[in-house]
């Protein structure tokens, strides 16, 4: 296993600043993704770690070794590409013995690491198919498995899953996170899908403009952000802007949303300024009688979503999104009331002025 060390990493096109001195450290066998909106840089930091594009300014070690100007072929990775690219006129067997063929490893032990890489991503009885007899998550498989088969220090994802179907990039998901845990090999996954990141990932690697905004374990960037843009990208959040009433000596700050009802949240007594900006996801809110809530609302948008429905209420907040269970017998133009758990608020600072993702 490799750990992987990106040193104030800049990368320019031009004047255009596609990277602008990211640093992070990926521990060995740890499997990150780097999530963000597109253009944010995710996928020239997997191509800068490949070697596929030369870096400006910065470094990149491979366990303290510096690589940066190494060509890709002496960088001992496996590379996993969205478009799977495979070789249309090799069997499935043949694909994943090309790389070997090109390190010159012996035919026996081609064979039997062929062998091994098919049965790994159970697909010992296609050895014989080309990929255009197989379907895409097959195809998806051989490229994980030749990339794998070559036994590399570190893989690499750039959205192997975008061209697949919902169902199939599920299964898939859960497949690839499956393998890396067996394998052991330390995994840097680019993805714009937060659902692929949150579900995969050891840690989250948030990217806006060039610039690394959080770095954290899935939970901690969804129930934690460090920011007010990171909040509203990640998931769905309502952000409730509030007068702070008091700070108690106990701890924690105490607002009042309108009607009167006070909020003790906690955060740092010496938070600045006299208002608070407070992040609540959708499931962490209940309905209730109007009577019973702490805000009162109105629902504007009722969509049943299976396992769950999505309520937008019209409140003295603005609108705010709620997830509740399908056994509520709840229409729109009902009155509601909301309660929120004082645990479960996040506060964070006001970046509202910082570029939508």
């Amino acid at each position: 296993m490799t750990e992987v060390s990106l040193r104030a990493l800049k990368k320019y096109y031009g004047k255009t600043a596609a990277l602008k001195g990211i640093s992070l450290d990926v521990n060995h066998g740890e499997f990150i993704s780097l999530l963000g909106p597109s253009g944010c840089g995710k996928s020239t930091t997997l191509k800068c770690i490949a070697g596929f594009e030369e870096i400006t300014q910065g470094g990149i070690f491979f366990d303290n070794q510096d690589i940066s100007h190494k060509l890709p072929e002496n960088r001992d990775i496996g590379m996993v590409f969205q478009s799977y690219a495979l070789f249309p006129h090799m069997t499935v067997a043949q694909n994943l013995a090309f790389g070997l063929e090109m390190r010159r490893v012996s035919k026996s032990e081609i064979k039997e690491r062929v062998m091994r890489a098919m049965d790994m991503v159970q697909l010992t009885p296609y050895a014989d198919r080309y990929p255009k007899a197989l379907s895409g998550g097959q195809q998806q498989r051989v490229a994980l498995a030749r990339a794998l088969v070559i036994e590399p220090a570190i893989l690499l994802l750039d959205e192997p899953l975008a061209n697949l179907d919902a169902k199939l990039r599920d299964e898939m998901r859960g497949f690839i996170r499956d393998l890396q845990k067996r394998v052991g090999i330390t995994t840097i996954y680019v993805t714009h899908d937060q659902d692929e990141a949150m579900t995969m990932s050891d840690r989250v690697v948030v990217m806006f403009d060039g610039e690394i905004a959080q770095a954290a374990a899935p939970e901690d960037v969804y129930n934690a952000p460090a920011s007010e843009r990171i909040a509203r990208f990640v998931g769905n959040a309502n952000i409730l802007d509030l007068a702070i009433s008091a700070r108690p000596e106990g701890g924690g700050i105490e607002t009042r949303l309108p009607g009167g009802t006070t909020l003790h949240v906690t955060a740092s007594a010496d938070w600045a300024g006299e208002r608070l900006r407070i992040m609540a996801r959708p499931e962490q809110i209940m309905l209730t009688a109007p009577e019973h809530g702490q805000l009162g609302g109105r629902i504007a948008k009722r969509y049943f979503s299976g396992g769950h429905v999505e309520y937008s209420i019209d409140t003295d907040c603005d609108e705010i999104a709620v997830v509740g269970p399908t056994t509520q017998n709840l229409k729109e133009g009902d009155t509601v009331g909301l309660c929120f758990d004082p645990a479960r608020l996040w506060p964070m600072p006001d970046d509202r002025d910082g570029a939508a993702p």
